[in-house]
């Protein structure tokens, strides 16, 4: 016959043991992680209300980068609403440890002023970000961001055409490193949780 109390003792003893083992779990990021960890490229410019921009510098601790245009029809809106979605599902002491940015793939057209119109739409505490084409050709080597001009053929206009460009989400810590990339339409409950774990990293 089984001693009850030795049990209940090896019973708690296991109990303890798997809270224990939880507890050491490490915190699994849910983007595409860079492996090895890489420094964020020095991202430089002019932010939508006409004030210097320069990455390395804002105060909040973690940040999220998308790369895009104003005249984009489709995937620059979704991403810039599902950014709006991840602000949102942040709680409110997170939000403001969190910088939003929206980095113009076509500055001809995107001025600042443009750019305030537009990405405040989505959410008026989001940095939108102009940089001159010479600089914007090293950034978007450093991020790895593909933006090119294709022309619409009915139009007569040089000044008609879409920009071609990649859509990921680039996530940086409070060290100003790259921790991971997201898609641009990836689940906002997993970039949240990441950048949530981030702004305390």
């Amino acid at each position: 016959m089984q001693n009850p109390i030795g049990v209940r003792y090896v019973a708690c003893c296991l109990l303890l043991l798997l809270l224990l083992a939880g507890c050491g779990q490490e915190y699994q990021l849910r983007g595409t992680r860079y492996d090895p960890i890489l420094p964020a490229p020095p991202l430089v410019g002019t932010n939508l209300d006409n004030t210097p921009f320069v990455l390395s510098e804002l105060p909040e601790a973690a940040k999220i980068v998308s790369f895009g245009y104003t005249f984009c029809p489709d995937i620059c809106p979704l991403t810039l609403s599902n950014l709006k979605g991840v602000y949102d599902a942040l709680d409110e002491q997170d939000r403001g440890r969190v910088a939003f940015i929206f980095v113009t793939v076509d500055p001809d057209r995107d001025t600042p002023e443009r750019l305030a119109s537009y990405v405040k739409a989505f959410h008026p505490t989001f940095y939108g970000v102009h940089i001159e084409n010479d600089a914007l050709a090293a950034v978007k080597q450093g991020y790895g961001v593909f933006a090119e001009k294709r022309a619409l053929e009915a139009s007569q206009s040089a000044a008609d055409y879409l920009v071609d460009h990649t859509a990921f989400l680039y996530v940086i810590d409070a060290q100003n490193n790259l921790r991971e990339i997201f898609a641009h339409d990836a689940p906002i409950a997993d970039i949240a949780a990441d950048l949530a774990y981030l702004v305390d990293r």
